[in-house]
C-alpha cells in the first residue's frame, strides 16, 4: 500500500510515501488525507483515456464558480462505501466523509432505497404545510435528547443565527421591563461557527471576518477553556449566550474539560444566560447536552445527506 498525504495549494504527485513527524501548521492541511491501494501487486492503472481530465475540470471550475473554496487538486467521480474514486480512476480511502456527513459511506443501500421511495411519494413542501414524516424525526430527537422542541434548518450556519435570534428573545421574553435587555455573545478563541453574517460575528478568526466587516456588534472572545477570564466576561444583564464548541473542528481538534463546560452551566445560570454547543463536528453528545439550553447545529449521523437542527429546552 501506499499512501498520498494531499495539502492545500500542492500539484497532485503520484503515490509516494509521505510519513513525516506532525507539526502543527498555521494553514489547513486538505480534507483528504488519503491511501490509495492497488487491486493487485502491479502498480495502480489508471485510466489513460481520462489522463489531463482532472486538469480540465479545474480549469473550466475558476471559469464559472466563485473561488471561495481553497480545494485540494482532486475532482472526484463516484464512491462506494468508504471509498473514492476520481476522473482518471484513482482510488482513495474518504477520510472526511463530506466534512462528517456521509457517515454511513456512498452509496449505502438502505440509505438509496428510502431516499427514491420518499422521492417518489413527496419531495418537498415548505414549511407552510405539515409533514409527518417531519413529526416522526422530531418525535425521534426530543425523545433521545434533553430538549422539548425542535427546529429544523439547512445548515450549521443557519442553525446558529436560529441560536443567536433565540436567545436574544429569551432575554426579552425573559426580562420585559428591561429597558435594554441582553443582546450581547460570548465565544472562544479558534471558534467557528459559520460563514453567514451572524454566526461568523461569532468566528474568532479575523481572516474570515475583517472582508465583511462591520459584522454583528457585541461579540467577545475569550481564551478556550480559561476559566477565570470568562467568570470575568459572563454577566447579567449583558450576556445574552455563551457560545462553545465542546471539540473544536476548525480550531484544530481542540476539547474542552468536564470542568470547564460544567463552570459555564454554573455561570450562565447565575447571569440568566442561555448555554449554546455548537456541536457539528461531534453529531450526538447526549451526556453533555444534559446541561445546555440549546444543543445547536448537529449533524445527524442516520443521514448521508446534510441534515441540521436545533434543540431547545
Amino acid at each position: 500500500m501506499s499512501s498520498v498525504h494531499i495539502r492545500l495549494h500542492n500539484p497532485l504527485t503520484p503515490p509516494l510515501n509521505l510519513r513525516r513527524p506532525f507539526r502543527r501548521s498555521s494553514f489547513a492541511n486538505a480534507c483528504l488525507n488519503v491511501e490509495v491501494e492497488a487491486e493487485n501487486s502491479n502498480a495502480l492503472r489508471l485510466d489513460s483515456s481520462k489522463l489531463g481530465l482532472a486538469k480540465e475540470v479545474m480549469e473550466a471550475e475558476a471559469k464559472v464558480l466563485v473561488g471561495t473554496y481553497a480545494r485540494a487538486p482532486v475532482v472526484l467521480a463516484s464512491g462506494k462505501g468508504c471509498k473514492l474514486y476520481d476522473v482518471e480512476g484513482r482510488e482513495y480511502l474518504d477520510l472526511s466523509s463530506g466534512i462528517a456527513v456521509n457517515s454511513l459511506g456512498h452509496g449505502d443501500e438502505d440509505w438509496l432505497k428510502a431516499v427514491v421511495e420518499q422521492a417518489g411519494t413527496l419531495t418537498h413542501v415548505s414549511n407552510m404545510y405539515y409533514s409527518i414524516p417531519q413529526i416522526e424525526l422530531a418525535n425521534r430527537l426530543v425523545a433521545a435528547s434533553f430538549a422539548d422542541r425542535v427546529f429544523f434548518s439547512n445548515s450549521g450556519t443557519e442553525a446558529n443565527e436560529a441560536a443567536i435570534k433565540f436567545a436574544r428573545k429569551f432575554q426579552r421574553h425573559s426580562n420585559p421591563d428591561a429597558k435594554e435587555p441582553a443582546t450581547e455573545f460570548i465565544c472562544f478563541s479558534n471558534c467557528f461557527h459559520g460563514r453567514t453574517m451572524g454566526a461568523l460575528a461569532l468566528t474568532s478568526k479575523e481572516h474570515y471576518r475583517s472582508p465583511f466587516e462591520p459584522v454583528m456588534p457585541g461579540v467577545t472572545f475569550v481564551e478556550y477553556r480559561n476559566i477565570q477570564a470568562t467568570k470575568e466576561l459572563i454577566q447579567r444583564g449583558k450576556t445574552a449566550a455563551v457560545f462553545v464548541e465542546p471539540i473544536q473542528g476548525e480550531g484544530g481538534i481542540y476539547s474542552a474539560t468536564k470542568e470547564f463546560l460544567q463552570f459555564l452551566r454554573s455561570a450562565c445560570d447565575d447571569a440568566g444566560a442561555l448555554l449554546v454547543f455548537d456541536e457539528f463536528m461531534l453529531a450526538f453528545q447526549w451526556e453533555a447536552s444534559k446541561m445546555l439550553d440549546y444543543l445547536d447545529a448537529i449533524h445527524i449521523v442516520f443521514s448521508s445527506f446534510p441534515f441540521l437542527s436545533s434543540l431547545s429546552e
